[in-house]
Protein backbone atom coordinates (compact mmCIF):
# COMPACT_ATOMS: atom_id res chain seq x y z
CA UNK A 1 0.00 0.00 0.00
CA UNK A 2 1.49 3.35 -1.04
CA UNK A 3 1.19 6.61 0.82
CA UNK A 4 -1.31 7.99 -1.68
CA UNK A 5 -3.78 5.16 -1.01
CA UNK A 6 -4.47 6.02 2.61
CA UNK A 7 -4.44 8.78 5.20
CA UNK A 8 -0.94 8.31 6.54
CA UNK A 9 -0.21 11.65 8.17
CA UNK A 10 -2.07 14.04 10.42
CA UNK A 11 -1.19 17.71 9.89
CA UNK A 12 -2.11 19.81 12.93
CA UNK A 13 -1.96 23.57 12.37
CA UNK A 14 -1.74 26.33 14.96
CA UNK A 15 -3.39 29.12 12.88
CA UNK A 16 -2.17 31.92 15.17
CA UNK A 17 1.37 31.45 13.81
CA UNK A 18 1.85 33.34 10.51
CA UNK A 19 -1.77 33.05 9.23
CA UNK A 20 -0.78 34.22 5.74
CA UNK A 21 1.41 31.12 5.31
CA UNK A 22 -1.24 28.84 6.81
CA UNK A 23 -3.51 29.57 3.84
CA UNK A 24 -0.71 28.68 1.43
CA UNK A 25 -0.01 25.49 3.37
CA UNK A 26 -3.65 24.37 3.26
CA UNK A 27 -3.83 24.93 -0.50
CA UNK A 28 -0.71 22.83 -1.07
CA UNK A 29 -1.77 19.85 1.05
CA UNK A 30 -5.11 19.59 -0.79
CA UNK A 31 -3.12 17.98 -3.60
CA UNK A 32 -2.24 15.02 -1.38
CA UNK A 33 -4.80 12.53 -0.08
CA UNK A 34 -2.42 11.27 2.60
CA UNK A 35 -3.06 14.25 4.91
CA UNK A 36 -5.74 14.59 7.56
CA UNK A 37 -5.64 18.36 8.25
CA UNK A 38 -6.79 19.80 11.58
CA UNK A 39 -6.69 23.54 12.23
CA UNK A 40 -6.75 23.97 16.00
CA UNK A 41 -9.19 26.47 17.50
CA UNK A 42 -7.43 26.93 20.84
CA UNK A 43 -4.92 25.22 23.12
CA UNK A 44 -7.35 22.56 24.37
CA UNK A 45 -8.47 21.76 20.83
CA UNK A 46 -4.80 21.44 19.84
CA UNK A 47 -4.28 18.81 22.55
CA UNK A 48 -7.48 17.03 21.47
CA UNK A 49 -6.11 16.97 17.92
CA UNK A 50 -2.92 15.28 19.14
CA UNK A 51 -5.08 12.73 20.98
CA UNK A 52 -7.09 12.09 17.80
CA UNK A 53 -3.88 11.45 15.88
CA UNK A 54 -2.52 9.13 18.57
CA UNK A 55 -5.60 6.90 18.70
CA UNK A 56 -6.01 6.91 14.89
CA UNK A 57 -2.94 4.65 14.60
CA UNK A 58 -1.64 6.81 11.73
CA UNK A 59 2.15 6.52 11.72
CA UNK A 60 3.06 10.17 11.07
CA UNK A 61 2.26 13.59 12.52
CA UNK A 62 3.33 16.99 11.18
CA UNK A 63 3.04 20.14 13.30
CA UNK A 64 2.78 23.73 12.05
CA UNK A 65 3.51 26.29 14.75
CA UNK A 66 6.15 27.98 16.85
CA UNK A 67 8.44 26.63 19.55
CA UNK A 68 5.61 26.57 22.08
CA UNK A 69 3.41 24.57 19.68
CA UNK A 70 6.18 22.02 19.08
CA UNK A 71 6.82 21.77 22.80
CA UNK A 72 3.13 21.12 23.50
CA UNK A 73 2.99 18.41 20.82
CA UNK A 74 6.09 16.63 22.13
CA UNK A 75 4.74 16.72 25.67
CA UNK A 76 1.27 15.43 24.78
CA UNK A 77 2.67 12.57 22.70
CA UNK A 78 5.05 11.60 25.49
CA UNK A 79 2.27 11.70 28.08
CA UNK A 80 0.08 9.46 25.90
CA UNK A 81 2.90 6.99 25.39
CA UNK A 82 3.49 6.80 29.15
CA UNK A 83 -0.25 6.41 29.82
CA UNK A 84 -0.51 3.55 27.29
CA UNK A 85 2.61 1.39 27.71
CA UNK A 86 0.82 -1.55 26.07
CA UNK A 87 0.62 0.34 22.76
CA UNK A 88 3.76 -0.50 20.78
CA UNK A 89 2.72 1.28 17.57
CA UNK A 90 5.49 3.24 15.87
CA UNK A 91 4.71 6.94 15.51
CA UNK A 92 6.96 9.71 14.20
CA UNK A 93 6.55 13.47 14.42
CA UNK A 94 7.93 16.18 12.15
CA UNK A 95 7.92 19.96 12.45
CA UNK A 96 7.20 22.50 9.74
CA UNK A 97 8.71 25.97 10.00
CA UNK A 98 5.82 27.87 11.54
CA UNK A 99 7.67 29.91 14.16
CA UNK A 100 10.06 32.82 14.57
CA UNK A 101 13.13 30.79 15.48
CA UNK A 102 12.50 27.17 14.44
CA UNK A 103 15.31 25.71 16.53
CA UNK A 104 14.06 22.11 16.23
CA UNK A 105 13.80 22.43 12.45
CA UNK A 106 17.28 23.92 12.20
CA UNK A 107 18.73 21.18 14.39
CA UNK A 108 17.32 18.43 12.17
CA UNK A 109 18.07 20.25 8.88
CA UNK A 110 14.50 20.87 7.70
CA UNK A 111 14.55 23.01 4.50
CA UNK A 112 13.22 26.57 4.39
CA UNK A 113 10.37 26.86 1.88
CA UNK A 114 6.94 25.35 2.57
CA UNK A 115 7.04 23.46 -0.75
CA UNK A 116 10.42 21.88 0.00
CA UNK A 117 9.41 21.02 3.55
CA UNK A 118 6.32 19.09 2.44
CA UNK A 119 8.21 17.39 -0.40
CA UNK A 120 10.96 16.42 2.04
CA UNK A 121 8.59 15.00 4.65
CA UNK A 122 6.52 13.09 2.06
CA UNK A 123 9.74 11.52 0.78
CA UNK A 124 10.78 10.63 4.33
CA UNK A 125 7.40 9.03 5.03
CA UNK A 126 7.63 6.97 1.84
CA UNK A 127 11.11 5.72 2.72
CA UNK A 128 10.73 5.48 6.51
CA UNK A 129 13.33 8.09 7.42
CA UNK A 130 12.80 8.53 11.16
CA UNK A 131 15.12 8.32 14.16
CA UNK A 132 14.56 7.73 17.86
CA UNK A 133 15.89 10.69 19.86
CA UNK A 134 16.34 11.46 23.55
CA UNK A 135 14.16 13.78 25.59
CA UNK A 136 14.99 15.58 28.82
CA UNK A 137 12.47 15.18 31.63
CA UNK A 138 12.12 18.37 33.66
CA UNK A 139 10.55 18.45 37.13
CA UNK A 140 9.52 21.66 38.91
CA UNK A 141 6.66 22.83 41.14
CA UNK A 142 5.10 19.32 41.14
CA UNK A 143 5.01 19.40 37.33
CA UNK A 144 6.74 17.21 34.76
CA UNK A 145 7.52 18.34 31.21
CA UNK A 146 9.69 17.07 28.37
CA UNK A 147 12.09 19.01 26.21
CA UNK A 148 15.22 18.94 24.08
CA UNK A 149 16.45 22.36 25.17
CA UNK A 150 16.18 24.36 28.40
CA UNK A 151 17.77 27.64 29.36
CA UNK A 152 18.15 30.05 32.27
CA UNK A 153 19.49 33.58 32.43
CA UNK A 154 19.85 35.94 29.47
CA UNK A 155 17.74 33.93 26.99
CA UNK A 156 14.91 33.57 29.53
CA UNK A 157 15.02 37.36 30.05
CA UNK A 158 14.72 37.85 26.30
CA UNK A 159 11.71 35.54 26.09
CA UNK A 160 10.03 37.27 29.04
CA UNK A 161 10.40 40.62 27.28
CA UNK A 162 9.26 39.16 23.95
CA UNK A 163 6.16 37.64 25.57
CA UNK A 164 5.24 41.01 27.08
CA UNK A 165 4.57 42.42 23.59
CA UNK A 166 0.94 41.66 22.75
CA UNK A 167 -1.19 42.14 19.63
CA UNK A 168 -3.43 45.14 20.37
CA UNK A 169 -6.19 44.86 17.74
CA UNK A 170 -8.02 42.29 15.65
CA UNK A 171 -8.92 38.65 16.18
CA UNK A 172 -5.54 37.87 17.73
CA UNK A 173 -5.76 40.69 20.29
CA UNK A 174 -4.00 39.80 23.53
CA UNK A 175 -1.78 37.11 22.00
CA UNK A 176 2.01 37.37 21.96
CA UNK A 177 3.17 39.32 18.93
CA UNK A 178 4.65 36.76 16.48
CA UNK A 179 7.59 37.21 14.16
CA UNK A 180 11.35 37.48 14.23
CA UNK A 181 11.16 41.27 14.60
CA UNK A 182 9.65 41.06 18.09
CA UNK A 183 12.27 38.52 19.12
CA UNK A 184 15.20 40.57 17.78
CA UNK A 185 13.78 43.67 19.46
CA UNK A 186 13.68 41.81 22.77
CA UNK A 187 17.33 40.73 22.33
CA UNK A 188 18.47 44.30 21.68
CA UNK A 189 16.46 45.75 24.57
CA UNK A 190 17.80 43.10 26.95
CA UNK A 191 21.37 43.56 25.72
CA UNK A 192 21.37 47.35 26.03
CA UNK A 193 18.76 48.20 28.68
CA UNK A 194 19.11 45.31 31.12
CA UNK A 195 22.51 43.77 30.38
CA UNK A 196 24.00 44.78 33.71
CA UNK A 197 20.80 44.04 35.61
CA UNK A 198 20.65 41.69 38.57
CA UNK A 199 21.38 38.03 37.80
CA UNK A 200 20.29 34.98 39.75
CA UNK A 201 22.86 32.83 41.58
CA UNK A 202 22.32 29.09 41.10
CA UNK A 203 23.58 25.90 42.67
CA UNK A 204 24.27 23.35 39.94
CA UNK A 205 24.47 19.66 40.86
CA UNK A 206 25.35 17.05 38.21
CA UNK A 207 25.53 13.25 38.24
CA UNK A 208 27.32 10.59 36.17
CA UNK A 209 29.02 12.69 33.58
CA UNK A 210 32.14 14.40 32.38
CA UNK A 211 33.55 17.85 31.86
CA UNK A 212 34.50 18.19 28.18
CA UNK A 213 37.17 20.46 26.75
CA UNK A 214 36.98 20.69 22.96
CA UNK A 215 39.85 22.78 21.76
CA UNK A 216 41.28 23.91 18.47
CA UNK A 217 43.93 21.20 18.41
CA UNK A 218 43.02 18.59 21.02
CA UNK A 219 40.05 17.42 23.10
CA UNK A 220 40.11 16.26 26.72
CA UNK A 221 37.69 15.31 29.49
CA UNK A 222 37.36 14.80 33.25
CA UNK A 223 34.87 12.12 34.38
CA UNK A 224 32.88 12.32 37.61
CA UNK A 225 30.01 10.66 39.44
CA UNK A 226 28.94 13.81 41.26
CA UNK A 227 29.88 17.47 40.83
CA UNK A 228 28.37 20.49 42.53
CA UNK A 229 29.19 24.18 42.17
CA UNK A 230 27.70 27.64 42.70
CA UNK A 231 27.33 29.75 39.55
CA UNK A 232 26.15 33.30 38.87
CA UNK A 233 26.23 33.07 35.07
CA UNK A 234 24.97 34.93 32.05
CA UNK A 235 23.36 31.74 30.66
CA UNK A 236 22.95 28.09 31.63
CA UNK A 237 21.75 25.98 28.71
CA UNK A 238 20.78 22.31 28.95
CA UNK A 239 20.13 20.42 25.75
CA UNK A 240 20.47 17.54 23.32
CA UNK A 241 19.80 19.62 20.19
CA UNK A 242 22.12 22.44 19.10
CA UNK A 243 19.98 25.31 17.80
CA UNK A 244 17.84 27.90 19.53
CA UNK A 245 16.04 30.93 18.04
CA UNK A 246 17.34 32.04 14.62
CA UNK A 247 20.22 29.61 14.01
CA UNK A 248 21.83 30.38 17.39
CA UNK A 249 24.04 27.31 17.93
CA UNK A 250 23.83 27.53 21.69
CA UNK A 251 24.68 23.86 22.40
CA UNK A 252 27.12 23.08 19.58
CA UNK A 253 28.48 19.68 20.60
CA UNK A 254 25.35 17.80 21.67
CA UNK A 255 24.27 14.37 20.41
CA UNK A 256 20.53 13.81 20.03
CA UNK A 257 20.49 10.10 20.87
CA UNK A 258 23.43 9.13 23.10
CA UNK A 259 21.55 8.94 26.40
CA UNK A 260 23.08 12.12 27.84
CA UNK A 261 22.37 15.84 28.05
CA UNK A 262 24.90 18.65 27.72
CA UNK A 263 25.06 21.62 30.08
CA UNK A 264 26.78 24.80 28.89
CA UNK A 265 27.79 27.52 31.35
CA UNK A 266 28.19 30.96 29.76
CA UNK A 267 29.87 33.14 32.37
CA UNK A 268 29.08 36.84 32.79
CA UNK A 269 31.22 39.18 30.71
CA UNK A 270 31.41 42.79 29.71
CA UNK A 271 28.98 43.83 26.98
CA UNK A 272 31.88 44.93 24.81
CA UNK A 273 33.42 41.45 25.09
CA UNK A 274 30.12 39.83 24.17
CA UNK A 275 29.64 42.02 21.10
CA UNK A 276 33.25 41.47 20.01
CA UNK A 277 32.77 37.69 20.10
CA UNK A 278 29.09 37.61 19.07
CA UNK A 279 29.77 35.91 15.72
CA UNK A 280 31.54 33.04 17.46
CA UNK A 281 28.87 32.76 20.15
CA UNK A 282 26.10 32.61 17.54
CA UNK A 283 27.83 30.00 15.38
CA UNK A 284 28.91 27.82 18.31
CA UNK A 285 32.66 28.28 17.81
CA UNK A 286 33.43 27.94 21.51
CA UNK A 287 37.00 26.82 20.87
CA UNK A 288 37.84 30.25 19.39
CA UNK A 289 36.20 32.06 22.32
CA UNK A 290 37.85 29.84 24.91
CA UNK A 291 41.27 30.27 23.29
CA UNK A 292 40.95 34.05 23.64
CA UNK A 293 39.48 33.96 27.13
CA UNK A 294 42.04 31.47 28.50
CA UNK A 295 44.91 33.60 27.19
CA UNK A 296 43.50 36.62 29.03
CA UNK A 297 42.63 34.73 32.22
CA UNK A 298 38.86 35.11 31.72
CA UNK A 299 36.28 32.41 32.58
CA UNK A 300 35.68 30.15 29.59
CA UNK A 301 32.44 28.53 28.36
CA UNK A 302 32.15 25.26 30.29
CA UNK A 303 30.59 22.13 28.75
CA UNK A 304 29.39 19.13 30.76
CA UNK A 305 27.76 15.91 29.53
CA UNK A 306 25.65 14.24 32.23
CA UNK A 307 22.81 11.80 32.91
CA UNK A 308 20.95 13.96 35.43
CA UNK A 309 21.23 17.35 37.11
CA UNK A 310 19.51 19.78 39.45
CA UNK A 311 19.58 23.57 39.41
CA UNK A 312 18.41 25.42 42.49
CA UNK A 313 18.23 28.97 43.84
CA UNK A 314 17.00 30.81 46.90
CA UNK A 315 14.73 32.99 44.76
CA UNK A 316 12.10 32.26 42.08
CA UNK A 317 13.44 32.24 38.52
CA UNK A 318 12.33 32.04 34.89
CA UNK A 319 13.56 29.47 32.40
CA UNK A 320 12.52 28.20 28.98
CA UNK A 321 11.72 24.75 27.59
CA UNK A 322 12.12 24.57 23.80
CA UNK A 323 11.67 28.37 23.75
CA UNK A 324 8.47 28.24 25.85
CA UNK A 325 8.82 30.52 28.90
CA UNK A 326 8.24 28.98 32.36
CA UNK A 327 8.85 29.94 35.99
CA UNK A 328 9.79 28.11 39.18
CA UNK A 329 7.42 29.64 41.71
CA UNK A 330 7.20 27.24 44.65
CA UNK A 331 9.97 26.67 47.17
CA UNK A 332 10.71 23.57 49.24
CA UNK A 333 12.49 24.48 52.49
CA UNK A 334 13.27 27.88 51.00
CA UNK A 335 14.81 26.46 47.80
CA UNK A 336 13.45 26.74 44.24
CA UNK A 337 14.66 23.92 42.03
CA UNK A 338 14.62 22.30 38.58
CA UNK A 339 15.47 18.62 38.12
CA UNK A 340 16.62 17.17 34.79
CA UNK A 341 16.79 13.50 33.78
CA UNK A 342 17.52 12.00 30.38
CA UNK A 343 14.98 9.71 28.69
CA UNK A 344 16.94 7.78 26.04
CA UNK A 345 15.39 7.36 22.57
CA UNK A 346 11.92 8.17 23.90
CA UNK A 347 10.35 9.79 20.81
CA UNK A 348 10.65 9.26 17.05
CA UNK A 349 11.35 12.25 14.80
CA UNK A 350 10.66 12.26 11.07
CA UNK A 351 13.83 13.67 9.46
CA UNK A 352 14.97 14.75 5.97
CA UNK A 353 16.69 12.16 3.77
CA UNK A 354 20.07 13.90 3.83
CA UNK A 355 20.05 14.03 7.65
CA UNK A 356 19.10 10.33 7.79
CA UNK A 357 21.83 9.35 5.31
CA UNK A 358 24.50 11.17 7.30
CA UNK A 359 23.44 9.20 10.38
CA UNK A 360 23.30 5.95 8.36
CA UNK A 361 26.22 6.01 5.88
CA UNK A 362 26.57 3.00 3.59
CA UNK A 363 29.62 1.75 5.49
CA UNK A 364 27.51 1.32 8.66
CA UNK A 365 24.53 -0.49 7.15
CA UNK A 366 25.48 -3.69 8.98
CA UNK A 367 25.06 -1.85 12.32
CA UNK A 368 21.43 -0.84 11.72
Amino acid sequence: MTLKETTTCYLVINPTRFPQYVNILKKIVKKYSIFQVIESKDYNHFLESIDEYYFSKSPYLLIWGGDGTAHSAINRLTELRIQHPEDKSVRSIGFLRGGSGNGIQDSYEVPSSIFKQLKTYINSMEKGYSIDVDLIQVEYDDKIEYTQLAGLGFDAKVLKLRDSEKIKVGKQKGRIKPGLGNYLSAILRTAFDDYHGETTPYNLEMHYGRYIFQGTRVNAEIKFEHFEKEYNPMIIEIGNRPYFAALFKICPHVVCNNGSMNIYIYQKMRRRTLLKNLRYFWTGQHNRINDRFAQKGKPIIENFEVKSSEISSKRPFHFHLDGDLKQVENAVNGVYSLKFNILPESISFLVPEDFYRKLHPDSLQSLT
